[in-house]
């Protein structure tokens, strides 16, 4: 297994990250999940273009609600991340953290 995850390396300016973490670091318990979820994924070694689609998806779900956003938005959300040269590391743990918190926040599925 991967080594732990603490967080994103870089900070990133994009939605709802800032959220995202604010949440994670007020539910310690939570830490863990994130971190444990993302090494998961790490070791599944998806494409990082497949991550970039799945990040975006996970981002218009918190801004618009599941199902409410068109595939050209998450296109566009997907190319804008991969623009964003995060590493795969970061990418790992953004959507981990993302889809914690839409699961626990009830937003997710």
């Amino acid at each position: 297994m991967s080594e732990t995850i603490l967080y994103p390396t870089k900070r990133i300016n994009i939605k709802p990250f800032e959220e995202v973490i604010e949440f994670i670091e007020n539910h310690g318990e939570l830490k863990n999940v994130v971190d444990n979820s993302a090494c998961n994924l790490l070791d599944k070694l998806i494409p990082y273009d497949v991550l970039c689609w799945e990040l975006a998806e996970y981002q218009l779900i918190f801004e618009k609600g599941k199902g409410k956003y068109s595939e050209q938005e998450v296109l566009e959300r997907a190319e804008e991340i991969f623009d964003l040269s995060l590493s795969y590391e970061d990418i790992c743990w953004l959507i981990s953290g993302l889809k914690v918190y839409l699961e626990r926040s009830n937003k997710y599925p």
